[in-house]
């Protein structure tokens, strides 16, 4: 069986086996260590068949440059899985290294067809197909949370634009595929 490259953006210490891991820290598990603020990344076009972006996405300066480099270094059909704080969560706003807050819509800037896409890109060559948005708690065996959780995902927008701050949830996971 073939095995997928797959790259761990800002792996930490808890980077994943099978992938390549990128990280500024010296003391992570990186393989290598880069700046991820500091474009191009140390990769080749077309290498990865997927990405992992989980908790670092919210520290970069330039997400639109981050995402033009995530697009760059993928093959087409490559899946990207980002994890972050959903913009609700008090740990959001805590981490006075958070550089950036996300909604269920945030990526739509990257995907063509939708609205945020239409109005606003028109700098990037970046494009995605999104798979699939999830809003979740890190409280999740609970019965009745889940229940809550299933209206939240099922009606995003509406939860983010009336509930988020009233029934906040803390973290939001994308699963993005590459377009080229």
């Amino acid at each position: 069986m073939k095995k997928i490259k797959i790259l761990h953006l800002g792996c930490g210490i808890n980077k994943i086996p099978e992938a390549l891991g990128i990280d500024i820290n010296k003391k992570s598990n990186a393989d290598i260590i880069h700046d991820l603020d500091k474009f191009p990344y140390p990769f080749k076009a077309n290498q990865f068949e997927k990405v992992i972006a989980d908790n670092i996405i919210e520290h970069l300066d330039n997400i639109p440059k981050v995402m033009e480099e995530i697009y760059r270094i993928s093959k087409n059909g490559a899946k990207v899985f980002i994890t972050t704080g959903h913009f609700s969560g008090l740990d959001s706003f805590t981490d006075p290294t958070h550089k950036h807050f996300f909604t269920s819509r945030t990526f739509d800037y990257f995907i063509p067809g939708t609205a945020l896409y239409n109005k606003y890109n028109y700098s990037t060559k970046a494009k995605f197909k999104k798979v699939s948005v999830k809003l979740g708690s890190t409280i999740s065996s609970n019965p009745i949370l889940k229940l809550i959780l299933l209206f939240i995902n099922n009606y995003a927008v509406l939860y983010e634009k009336r509930f988020a701050f009233i029934f906040p949830v803390g973290v939001i996971s994308y699963e993005l595929e590459v377009i080229k």
